[in-house]
């Protein structure tokens, strides 16, 4: 059965075998084997013979040729077809490139990681293998290679010396400081005198390395230096804080024992703290301060960033909500400005008499509230005491 007209090539688009009543010159089989082939393409040695030979029957013959033969001519008369062999060739040659590339970039890398790991080794050795004098004279030695190769001034020399110097010595200061530190906290365990001393050794183990809340199976404890000075299970129902806003203290139980009772700042005339019950809702670390204030006779609220000198809420906060009747604003416990010294006792007692309503405590009891205290525990804010108690606060689970 012979094809519809529909399915004849059209253009340049020699797809499908047409009929003989379509060819003159040509047969089938040999539209079939050119018709689709690449001018400049690549092809084995037979296939090329092949279609130059074609190519002669359509060149010796012009007034013969069908239109459709013509557009093969016109496509093919020009035909330079490349050996299999040469492509192969550089395919392979490609191939050998891009291999060579990805070997010499694999070493590059290797190389530079062997680089990085020896620089690293050797700084570790440096800071950590080495004592402080040896330390201090290598690095005289190398400034004085320095400043031979006149890299550094002798002006510089000095000041570089004078450095080394101050700083060798505040190492070793440090160093001592450290050591009675550990064996004072130490000696306070093995004679379980944690307890009177706790405030104490807060203050003391505030941001310092050695410090660790470690916790696992829904229980904190507090670690300096390798060793457990309490642990605390992370049960709201176990905590409960008071603060008591003549007094100006804040005072923080667990497992209905006192263990932390510290100095508060509430808030002042205009703003008071609201006194209720409340529970923490969430703990923030270096959190954004947003400042209530009026410019031009408009009041706005403006986006303070922790670190920024105007921050004037501490590395924590721990978000309250008042239980029952709402209050208007935002309320939580947290610190004071961190770069400003003694700030903490200014904003206690200036002519301000207090914070905007939030409670205010001193950094190194907010840090370890904040790490011990579970969201969801209940805070009571009151006006009086109803008691006072003269005996020492007592942290549980000594170690």
């Amino acid at each position: 059965m012979n094809p519809t007209k529909s399915s004849f090539p059209v253009g340049n688009n020699f797809s499908g075998a047409p009929d003989d009543r379509k060819l003159a010159v040509l047969d089938v089989p040999d539209y079939n084997l050119i018709a689709n082939k690449d001018p400049r393409g690549s092809y084995d040695r037979k296939t090329r013979e092949n279609l130059y030979w074609i190519i002669d029957k359509l060149q010796v013959n012009p007034v013969q040729l069908t239109s459709l033969e013509r557009r093969l001519l016109e496509k093919f008369g020009n035909a330079n077809f490349s050996a299999l062999e040469e492509k192969d060739k550089k395919v392979k040659l490609e191939v050998a490139r891009y291999r060579l590339s990805v070997s010499v970039k694999r070493y590059l890398k290797l190389t530079a990681l062997a680089l990085m790991i020896l620089a690293s080794a050797t700084w570790m050795v440096y800071r950590f293998g080495v004592d402080s004098e040896t330390q201090r004279e290598i690095d005289m030695a190398y400034y004085a290679g320095m400043n031979s190769l006149d890299l550094v001034s002798k002006e510089d020399f000095e000041h570089i010396r004078e450095d080394l110097t101050a700083t060798s010595l505040k190492l070793a200061e440090t160093r001592k400081n450290n050591v009675e530190l550990s064996r004072m906290v130490e000696q306070m365990i093995l004679n379980n005198q944690v307890t009177e001393n706790f405030k104490y050794i807060l203050k003391q183990i505030y941001r310092d390395p050695r410090t660790k809340y470690v916790k696992r199976g829904g229980q904190v404890s507090l670690i300096f230096n390798g060793r457990k000075i309490a642990s605390y299970k992370s049960k709201p129902e176990l905590w409960y804080i008071v603060g008591v806003v003549e007094s100006g203290i804040i005072r923080v139980y667990y497992d209905n024992e006192k263990i932390l009772e510290t100095e508060a700042i509430f808030g002042r005339a205009g703003e008071e703290t609201p006194i209720g019950e409340y529970k923490i809702v969430n703990k923030v670390y270096k959190p954004t301060w947003y400042k209530k204030e009026t410019v031009n006779g408009k009041t706005r609220v403006r986006a303070i960033p922790f670190g920024h000198e105007e921050h004037d809420i501490g590395r924590w906060w721990m978000g309250l909500k008042k239980l029952g009747d709402p209050v208007k604003g935002s309320y939580g416990i947290h610190g004071v400005n961190v770069q400003k010294v003694n700030e903490f006792y200014k904003k206690n007692f200036d002519w301000r008499n207090g914070s905007a309503g939030c409670p205010n405590i001193q950094g190194w009891y907010l840090q370890f509230l904040a790490n011990v205290v579970p969201v969801g525990a209940h805070v009571n804010i009151v006006q009086k005491d109803k008691w006072q108690s003269n005996h020492q606060a007592s942290p549980p689970s000594a170690a």
